[in-house]
């Protein structure tokens, strides 16, 4: 809520959420971006405090995400029957963002990001080229980036770590 996003819904463990509607916002991929951005720093806090705990880092748990992160037009609304609706998106796009989702594991990544939201945000962060992929469902390849921080918040000795 604190970048303007509206909570869609919980699906098992993930969560899923847009921008830009009801109400269009300008800037509505940058602020996604730094959604994503922030919930991987309270991530690595939580890890931190699991790792000063006694009980939890005896058991050497680590909490690790993924999310996937896609811009485009889609169908957003109220969606069902009569017997229950729900304000939702829908379509391919959608389908996209879950899909770069799950594909963090291949890669070892946390955010990954398509070609389609890069060019929204390339001015504003810093990000890896990883490579382009085919998704089920999806004929064309779509180029993938991982998102790694904001530009004013990246130094150059993170971008040579990084490379």
């Amino acid at each position: 809520f604190e970048y303007r996003g509206t909570l869609d819904k919980y699906i098992g463990d993930a969560v899923m959420a847009f921008w830009g509607a009801p109400v269009e916002i300008k800037n509505h991929a940058c602020l996604a971006a730094d959604a994503c951005l922030k919930m991987m720093d309270e991530v690595h806090a939580l890890n931190d405090r699991i790792k000063s705990d006694p009980v939890f880092s005896a058991k050497k748990l680590k909490i690790d995400i993924g999310i996937g992160l896609n811009s485009g037009v889609m169908t957003v609304g109220n969606m069902g029957s009569d017997v229950r609706k729900n304000y939702t998106i829908m379509g391919d796009n959608v389908n996209l963002g879950s899909r770069l989702e799950g594909v963090n594991k291949v890669y070892t990544t946390n955010i990954i990001i398509s070609e389609f939201t890069y060019e929204l945000i390339k001015d504003h962060f810093y990000v890896r080229e990883l490579d382009f992929i085919r998704v089920k469902g999806k004929n064309e390849p779509v180029r993938i980036f991982e998102l790694l921080g904001r530009k004013e918040n990246i130094t150059s000795e993170t971008i040579k770590a990084m490379e």
